[in-house]
């Protein structure tokens, strides 16, 4: 209780999408970490998803299930008639001066990676990947990278791609197997890359990449996915995914110590590390999704939003 009490008092804010607003549709939502003072930031025509902050707090992306990018400029003060629209796309986040957001879109019918500058009138977006449908992007913790899923020689590979590099060959593979590699992360200090293999059964094994050698690390696990470091780097949190179970496990980077943190709510959808101790998710079920935030020291599970569906939580930290 002593770690929630502390992060209360710092009045630290989630955003995340919920049905519980003035229309049907899933609207982006932001309240406290105990899940107090809840407030609705949008209300447009379509179902919001995967809500981001911007690295000082102050701004939102998302997407919507039409396939639009959004921005909502002012958190503190948001219009609920009018949301700035971005670009056509998905999966948007900022990029570190907080103008820029890197999304997914088409480039010439095939997915790719964009970046936009929201703070420049009439900005067209720059293309990062070379155009071989490449999703599930991330930057590494100097912004000098970025690491993503696309398709190479035939199979799905996590790529690196150098955004300081202006030569011809600023993009390369780093996985090593044969199998469809997706959801990459890097570790805090750069130097490391945890990501899921899945194979031609569609089981996955999360492997981590460190001074050019892959090494499996769920082996005798059942499908494992979305791999994510603490912000120490110490420790890797996952999803196993068990016939119709989908439950939240941590390991150390050597793939030990691995437990299942059986939270409460049902099927875990999303997860992201609120710091060395908390993890923020939602979880439920077809007819209901809670938000919960589980701490791995006391293994006590908190269910901060509920009632019908709420999802996608983003922490600010």
């Amino acid at each position: 209780m002593i770690t929630f009490s502390t992060a209360f008092s710092q009045n630290k804010k989630i955003a995340y999408c919920s049905n519980q607003g003035t229309s049907e549709f899933l609207q982006v939502f932001i309240m406290n970490e105990d899940g107090s003072d809840k407030k609705q930031l949008t209300n447009i025509e379509e179902n919001c998803m995967r809500p981001k902050f911007s690295p000082d707090g102050k701004q939102i992306t998302f997407y919507t299930d039409k396939g639009f990018v959004y921005l909502i400029r002012d958190v503190d003060n948001p219009n609920l008639d009018y949301t700035f629209m971005v670009w056509n796309g998905m999966y948007p986040t900022f990029m570190p001066d907080g103008s820029e957001i890197m999304f997914n879109s088409e480039y010439e019918d095939i997915l790719s990676v964009f970046v936009i500058d929201t703070a420049q009138f009439g900005a067209q977006p720059q293309l990062i990947t070379d155009g071989s449908y490449s999703n599930m992007q991330v930057l590494s913790p100097d912004a000098s990278r970025i690491a993503f899923s696309s398709f190479y020689d035939g199979s799905k590979s996590i790529m690196i791609a150098d955004l300081n590099d202006e030569s011809n060959d600023y993009i390369s593979k780093i996985s090593m197997n044969n199998d469809a590699n997706l959801e990459p992360d890097f570790s805090p200090d750069g130097k490391q890359l945890v990501y899921a293999s899945f194979d031609n059964n569609l089981s996955g094994t999360v492997r981590i990449y460190k001074d050019g050698v892959e090494t499996p690390l769920t082996k005798g696990l059942p499908s494992s996915n979305v791999p994510r470091f603490s912000p120490d780097g110490k420790e890797i949190a996952f999803v196993v995914i068990n016939n119709n179970d989908v439950e939240l496990y941590v390991m150390d980077t050597e793939g030990n110590n691995r437990r299942n943190l059986n939270v409460r709510g049902g099927n875990v959808g999303t997860f992201q590390w609120m710091d060395n101790d908390r993890i923020i998710y939602d979880a439920g079920t077809d007819s209901r999704i809670s938000i919960g935030i589980i701490n791995l020291d006391t293994g006590n599970s908190e269910i901060i939003a509920e009632g019908g569906f709420n999802l996608h939580p983003s922490y600010i930290k």
